[in-house]
């Protein structure tokens, strides 16, 4: 009987259901936005950058007349 291994298991679920999106700041500018979503309320960094792409997203989609969100309510 094989052992199960939790490591593989999340890689191998994250790996199936999410993309991954890496993105540079200028040094120190990390602590600052780490500040700033904490401030906001906001649980993770993810989910606060998922927030604003989802913000501009809805808002170029209100002045194209479209809908690019790809969230649902």
């Amino acid at each position: 009987m094989g052992d199960f291994n939790q490591a593989k298991y999340i890689q191998k679920f994250q790996k199936e259901k999410y993309d991954r999106c890496i993105f540079n700041v200028p040094k120190g500018y990390k602590v600052v936005i780490e500040a700033h979503w904490k401030a906001s309320g906001y649980k993770s960094l993810n989910s606060y950058v998922n927030a604003l792409i989802e913000a501009d997203m809805k808002r170029v989609a209100q002045n194209n007349k479209q809908d690019l969100s790809c969230t649902k309510d």
